[in-house]
């Protein structure tokens, strides 16, 4: 195998296992909602005016939905099953974090870098490398896309 491949491998298991032990914004009481604070304040201002009006509303809700995605993500990518669609998942996620708190896509930070990991994963063929993605092309070739 060429050494490309183990690099995916490499990035979709480091990506994996920092989304598995992420604290999922749950460590300590109220760290989500004091995340959704931080976001009001520095976040881009188109971003501030979508969560006032979408999640602000039903804040729970996404707290919920942004752990048991970040718990996905990382069991999806430490495994390799339905990598691209994990991949998809997490620069969603990723792309969020960084608008909610209004860092340039450009400079340094763990969000930039962690989507240019996700872009990596993404775009090569990383899950049917050490993957369960493999097994399942091999067995079903015309029916397993991730």
């Amino acid at each position: 195998m060429k050494a490309s491949k183990y690099t995916g491998v490499l990035a979709r298991v480091y990506l994996g296992i920092s989304f598995f032990f992420s604290d999922h914004g749950n460590a300590q009481p109220n760290e989500a909602a004091g995340f959704l604070k931080f976001a009001l304040k520095n976040g881009y201002s188109w971003y501030q005016g979508l969560l006032n009006s979408a999640v602000v509303p039903h804040a729970a809700t996404f707290a919920k939905l942004v752990v048991i995605g970040e718990i996905y993500i990382g069991i999806a990518l430490v495994i390799g099953l339905t990598t691209r669609l994990a991949t998809a998942l997490a620069l969603f996620l990723l792309l969020n974090y960084m608008c909610a708190k209004g860092a340039v896509p450009w400079g340094p930070g763990i969000d930039q870098s962690d989507i240019l990991l996700a872009l990596i994963i993404f775009l090569s063929d990383a899950g049917r490398t050490f993957g369960i993605d493999k097994l399942l092309a091999d067995r079903f070739p015309k029916f397993w896309i991730f």
